[in-house]
């Protein structure tokens, strides 16, 4: 039986009866969108959003004024409880898809598009749709990097927000008086750079290039009055209970770029399926949990003009890994979800 999900289903509907099913229903691809497909399978798989969603928590949070309308996390709720009804083999998310390219034209046509841009604006929309209003705390008792993140919420947060935003400190240092500027930026994932010319690294090792400093020419150095070299050193001074990481496989041919020609790093990167340990990589204090166990994958298989996504997710109900390739949905060894294919990890708090 195949579903397509064209309404928004109440807490009521017997789709969502909190006995979960199996949550191993496919997607059908509607042209393309295996990108959006692959991220709505990790999203899906994210527990805690999942139990959002499908008991009706959420209406509670609906934000009409933004942009949106609320309208990106009702069609996103109605798909994640589809997904966990256990009656479909797999769902076609039309009434999803139409609302996403209605407020961003890259995801209106049967183009290919790059599920990292998709989950990234995805978590903005929704973050923004399910706002709540918290009462802020006094800033005088607070740390620099504390005040910067009441400043970023302006008292109002998400469950979003709390599940898969971080915040990094950036420090720029002249190298001759040694006077800093400390700006804090929030994150819904990391982006991270792939050593160059490696045809194998670890996720550590990406880690730490992500986060070594580097040297910024021509600053202007408010203590010297003059512009001066400088080194720019990033720290997680906040890691977020989801913790997202993207790896930056696609980069501009130097060869071609007149042309704008991408290409791809098949860089094989070998990163924990258990206990990632952060502690090294943040700012935290060593009593705060800093372990993460991962449970999705988006993969990118192919080029940038021609490729194809899937995605790896770790069952909560049976403990075993799948694949979700669009419409199909198979079970596969841990062995097999490390690969040169692995685009986008899903790790979660241990």
């Amino acid at each position: 039986m195949v579903l397509k999900v064209k309404v928004r289903l109440k807490p009521t509907h017997p789709l969502c009866w909190f006995k979960r099913g199996r949550g191993l229903t496919g997607l059908k691809n509607l042209g393309n969108t295996c990108y959006m497909n692959s991220i709505i399978q990790c999203l899906n798989n994210t527990n805690i959003l999942v139990s959002y969603f499908c008991n009706g928590k959420y209406l509670e949070c609906i934000n009409r004024s933004h942009s949106t309308r609320g309208a990106i996390a009702e069609e996103l709720a109605a798909v994640v409880r589809a997904l966990w009804s256990g009656q479909y083999r797999f769902i076609a998310a039309k009434d999803l898809r139409n609302e996403v390219g209605r407020h961003q034209r890259a995801f209106r046509g049967s183009e290919q598009q790059d599920s990292h841009e998709f989950l990234t604006i995805l978590m903005d929309w929704l973050h923004l749709d399910l706002q709540f209003t918290i009462k802020p705390p006094n800033k005088e008792s607070l740390s620099p990097a504390e005040r910067a993140w009441v400043e970023y919420t302006r008292a109002r947060e998400s469950l979003v927000l709390r599940l898969f935003y971080g915040q990094m400190r950036s420090t720029v240092r002249c190298t001759v008086c040694a006077a800093a500027s400390v700006t804090y930026d929030s994150f819904s994932n990391l982006s991270l750079e792939l050593p160059p010319r490696a045809p194998r690294c670890t996720l550590a090792d990406c880690l730490k290039l992500y986060l070594n400093g580097e040297t910024i020419p021509g600053w202007n150095c408010p203590n010297c009055k003059e512009k001066r070299d400088a080194v720019k050193k990033l720290d997680i001074s906040r890691l977020p209970p989801v913790l997202v990481i993207h790896f930056k496989r696609f980069y501009v041919d130097p060869k071609e770029y007149m042309c704008n020609t991408y290409r791809k790093k098949q860089t094989f990167i070998d990163f924990p399926l258990e206990d990632l340990d952060m502690r090294q990589f943040s700012l935290q204090s060593s009593d705060n949990p800093s372990f993460y166990n991962l449970y999705a994958v988006s993969n990118h298989y192919g080029s940038m003009e021609g490729g194809h996504y899937t995605a790896y997710c770790k069952s909560s109900e049976f403990g075993k890994w799948h694949k979700f390739d669009d419409h199909v949905v198979t079970e596969i060894p841990p062995s097999e979800v490390k690969s040169s294919a692995a685009y986008i990890l899903f790790y979660t708090e241990s």
